[in-house]
């Protein structure tokens, strides 16, 4: 075993600063960074973007992309530029509001999507990252947009696909044919992403939400990870965020990762928070990424460096998280193997 570390990066533009972050990524033994390349990034800063790519290979690092909130259909805190530009290629709401993100079942979507995916792999990116893909979720929108419980998608498209599926109207509340329609669309559209992606030459790797399977924002992990093209498969339980005992919610949530990723060879994959952590709890990072590691994963990662400290999420101690992840990866590696 040859335990990758990762850490997301977002938040500079500046080259000469991506530099010394390089160093600063390198000494806390960070084998990959995961960029954030959202569509802002895609439109205004291609260039810098490219060179981003290619000073983290330089360095000796894996590079990984990923759809930060591209299209609303991903995790992150960005924006769309799609969405007003595509208003009929977007979510509709049961409330009849059109959502802020693009629906999957509409051609514009994804052929976005592949033009993203083109620039991204072009650019220098070795893997994909497929972060937490979800249909609108009303109560992740803090400009609250629309009511918690609103559910997507009633678009003319998805209406029809119902009504040819099932033989019905959609229905107003969460029946168990609309939760499995819901992530059919979600799931069809990653099988044609993933296989794009793959053919160009990309590994892809997924993080799927860990909620409950009856969860609205549920994606069936069996079907996910066993779409082709899929070569890293995780979670990310972040415990902090959603007041959970560490230990239980990490194991638990690991031991669901194993039992996909064994049958289909995948490399377990685990993300750790590392924003918002209070005062005096950085050391259950430790805690979570060895037993993570003694569960099986292969690949961990921290989002991000430095506690997060450019955004108003950063931890309350933002050096010391940073300083507990760079002490961990390197007990890690040295434990558990190095290339």
């Amino acid at each position: 075993m040859s335990l990758q570390t990762g850490v997301s990066y977002f938040a500079n533009g500046w080259p000469h600063h991506f530099e010394r972050d390089l160093d600063d990524i390198r000494a806390h033994h960070c084998t990959y960074i995961n960029h954030c390349f959202s569509e802002n990034e895609l439109v205004f800063a291609r260039r810098r973007t490219s060179r981003f790519f290619q000073m983290t290979r330089e360095a000796g690092l894996g590079c990984w992309a990923t759809p930060w909130a591209v299209m609303g259909l991903f995790g992150g805190e960005q924006f769309s530029a799609f969405v007003p530009r595509n208003p009929e290629a977007c979510q509709v709401l049961s409330t009849g509001q059109r959502a802020p993100a693009a629906c999957p079942t509409a051609l514009q979507t994804r052929q976005a999507m592949m033009y993203w995916i083109d620039a991204a792999i072009d650019m220098g990116a070795d893997t994909i990252f497929w972060d937490e893909p979800h249909l609108y979720i009303p109560d992740w929108d803090d400009l609250h947009f629309a009511p918690d419980d609103a559910l997507a998608c009633y678009c003319p498209r998805c209406q029809d696909l119902f009504h040819t599926r099932y033989g019905g109207s959609l229905p107003p509340l969460l029946t168990p044919e609309f939760r499995r329609f819901r992530a059919n669309i979600m799931v069809d559209f990653l099988a044609e992403m993933l296989a794009y992606a793959s053919r160009k030459g990309a590994q892809n790797a997924i993080t799927l939400l860990p909620v409950e399977e009856d969860a609205s924002e549920a994606l069936p992990w069996e079907d996910v990870a066993g779409l082709p093209g899929v070569n890293i498969f995780g979670t990310d339980p972040y415990w902090y965020l959603h007041a959970k005992d560490c230990r239980s919610y990490v194991s638990n949530q690991m031991r669901r990762t194993m039992q996909v990723c064994e049958l289909r060879g995948l490399t377990p994959h685990f993300w750790a928070q590392g924003f918002g952590i209070p005062a005096g709890r950085e050391a259950e990072l430790e805690t979570g990424f060895r037993l993570a590691v003694e569960l099986g994963a292969e690949s961990i990662a921290v989002w991000g460096m430095h506690g997060n400290a450019a955004w108003d999420a950063a931890s309350d101690n933002p050096e010391l998280v940073w300083k507990t992840v760079g002490r961990t990866f390197k007990a890690l590696r040295e434990q558990y193997g190095s290339s």
